[in-house]
């Protein structure tokens, strides 16, 4: 299967790391294609009409008054119908980060653990007023637009949060600030450093410390996590490039390929080439 890859500095509306537009706009990308992107996406859908999408291999119904969050990395597949409508919020690492620095963790939390989130009235009618105001401010392109650009996504941003925590019966996880640090380290080193004391180094932790604070926050190990990640990043390569088994061993920095084999046998319980010829038909 051909890589695609979708990356939004190429999309002709882009402006300051951040795209806004209805979903039902023309995309230079055919979105019903299986693709990777470079950038963070929420899609907003208004009503849902049997459309479906497909985020990192899990399968989601487009429901009507839901959010759909594709953080970057991410595998989808987007099926819609004609008559689902809404709003798409696609923006860059460096949009997250130069804006939100005090809450980049969060908003990581957010993308990572809610691709779906169903709202209620009240959160909806807030959010589609806040896209709505968000998509005009994009469009107009006056002296102030981008700074109100950013105030809307940060409310917008804010009420999923809170849509989440209340649904949860949680605080805002401030607590968790040491977990999504060290998911924000796995994610830019987990090719090259699958060592748990590695990471504890970095955040100059003990290694016990950090298994309970990723316990707490994901539910897992910290060497869970870690192999988790790379598991996530094997399926994406076999799904989205015509790579080798040979070159993914050697692009992940396995030992060799016999390790590699290994590694996606005791996870999966198939061989590397049943896991690939698996993956591509659930997503022909």
């Amino acid at each position: 299967m051909k890589f695609k890859a979708h990356h939004l500095h190429i999309n002709t509306k882009h402006d300051k790391g951040i795209v806004i537009d209805k979903i039902s706009h023309n995309n230079p990308y055919d979105h019903s294609q299986i693709h990777r992107h470079n950038y963070h996406e929420i899609l907003f859908f208004f009503n849902g009409n049997g459309g479906e999408q497909k985020i990192d291999f899990v399968d989601y119904k487009i429901k009507k008054q839901a959010v759909y969050m594709i953080a970057s990395g991410q595998i989808h597949l987007l099926k819609k119908k004609p008559e689902e409508n809404g709003i798409s919020i696609q923006f860059s690492e460096e949009f997250l980060s130069l804006n939100f620095a005090s809450l980049q963790w969060e908003w990581m939390e957010l993308f990572q653990n809610h691709s779906e989130m169903v709202l209620n009235d009240s959160t909806f009618n807030e959010l589609s007023w806040l896209s709505q105001k968000l998509l005009a401010a994009f469009e107009n392109k006056t002296a102030m637009s981008f700074q109100k650009v950013v105030n809307y996504i940060s409310l917008i941003l804010i009420e999923l949060f809170e849509f989440v925590n209340k649904e949860q019966q949680s605080d805002v996880p401030n607590q968790h600030s040491i977990a999504l640090q060290f998911a924000s380290l796995v994610q830019e080193h987990f090719r090259d450093k699958r060592n748990v004391k590695d990471y504890a180094s970095i955040l100059n932790i003990s290694t016990n410390k950090l298994a309970i604070k990723v316990g707490d926050c994901f539910g897992k190990t910290p060497k869970e996590f870690i192999q988790n990640s790379l598991l996530l990043e094997i399926k994406r390569l076999l799904v989205v490039n015509e790579l080798s088994h040979k070159e993914i061993s050697h692009q992940l920095n396995f030992d060799s390929q016999n390790s590699y084999n290994r590694f996606i046998t005791n996870h999966t319980a198939q061989t590397p080439s049943e896991l690939k010829k698996a993956l591509i038909e659930i997503h022909k």
